[in-house]
């Protein structure tokens, strides 16, 4: 489970998220026990889907659940090494995040894509837009 410092982190990331609007209208989560804490702490107003795959996956496996959805503004809440992986994979190479390689706990990236659907998303589609860790707040 979360420490109590994680859910203060995750309490944090939530008003960050709605002072900067970045506001989702669905949310994928892994079904792990820190996930679930997570999502809690956010304090968001949607519903999440639990995906048992999502836990432990890699870029590959995160890429092809991201592939399959249908909402506009999507949280996903899922682990290292696979997210880190698939931001560095998704941003553009002139935007890469010094933190993308060990993406700290609680990290939240706010990245959008320049396609019309989920279904075509790839390496190097997607714009760098915002960037934040818990100790930044």
């Amino acid at each position: 489970p979360l420490s109590t410092m994680g859910i203060r982190d995750a309490e944090k990331i939530g008003l960050w998220l709605k002072e900067k609007k970045y506001i989702p209208d669905e949310v994928i989560s892994s079904t792990s026990i820190r996930t679930r804490e997570t999502f809690n702490g956010l304090l968001l107003e949607c519903a999440p889907t639990f995906e048992k795959s999502l836990y432990l996956a890699d870029a590959n496996q995160i890429k092809s659940i991201l592939q399959n959805l249908f909402s506009n503004t999507v949280i996903l809440l899922g682990h290292n090494p696979g997210i880190s992986e698939l931001a560095y994979e998704l941003i553009q190479n002139d935007e890469k995040h010094a933190h993308f390689i060990d993406f700290p706990a609680a990290s939240t990236l706010v990245i959008d894509f320049n396609v019309g659907q989920w279904s075509k998303i790839k390496s190097d589609s997607a714009k760098f837009v915002d960037f934040i860790t818990p100790q930044q707040l």
